[in-house]
């Protein structure tokens, strides 16, 4: 399972960057690239790790991976990996209001609930690995030295959970405050 999503998370960083190299003329002299860490998440005992790549002055796209280390909180989930689209809405360079839609790999440590042939009901904890879409806003702020503050949010839904019943992660949350650097 590692090696899939090391192998999935260099393909889209792979990908990413050579999109990266289709950029307008207009915009070469831009900066790029943004690596940002979110710093709630770093206080709560969680890393998410975030990579942006900015294909114009409107849109970007980026890739993301969270994962727990401390057990400060109970986390259930155990990584994420997502990958995003954004359309900025500022009047500079890729920064203001946007807009993302996005899609996660992640894996949760979820309670399932199934019937049996019986009508009796088994409940049990597993790790379950789904795909979850979703939509999300936020706000990105940069300043002249190419530091970046960027507050977002955003909903998704697993996909593949419907062969599992009650289960408690069908939706998904994304959100966050990240400070980076943008080069």
């Amino acid at each position: 399972m590692k090696r899939l999503f090391l192998t999935l998370s260099i393909s889209l960083l792979i990908v990413s960057i050579s999109f990266g190299q289709e950029k307008d003329l207009s915009y070469s002299n831009m900066l790029n690239h943004e690596v940002k860490i979110d710093g709630l998440y770093l206080l709560l005992g969680n890393i998410e790790v975030s990579y942006e790549n900015l294909l114009s002055e409107e849109s970007s796209i980026g890739l993301s991976l969270m994962i727990p280390f401390d057990d400060y909180i109970s986390w259930k989930i155990k990584f994420a990996t997502t990958g995003y689209y954004r359309f900025h809405f500022g009047e500079g360079y890729a920064d203001g209001f946007f807009l993302e839609g996005f899609t996660m790999l992640n894996r949760v440590e979820d309670r399932v609930t199934r019937t049996g042939a019986f009508s009796e009901t088994f409940r049990r904890t597993k790790n379950i690995t789904d795909l979850a879409l979703g939509l999300g806003a936020g706000y990105k702020i940069v300043s002249k030295g190419g530091v970046v503050l960027e507050f977002h949010a955003g909903l998704g839904r697993n996909l593949f959970s419907g062969d599992n019943d009650n289960r408690n992660f069908d939706y998904i949350f994304r959100g966050g405050i990240n400070v980076g650097y943008r080069f």
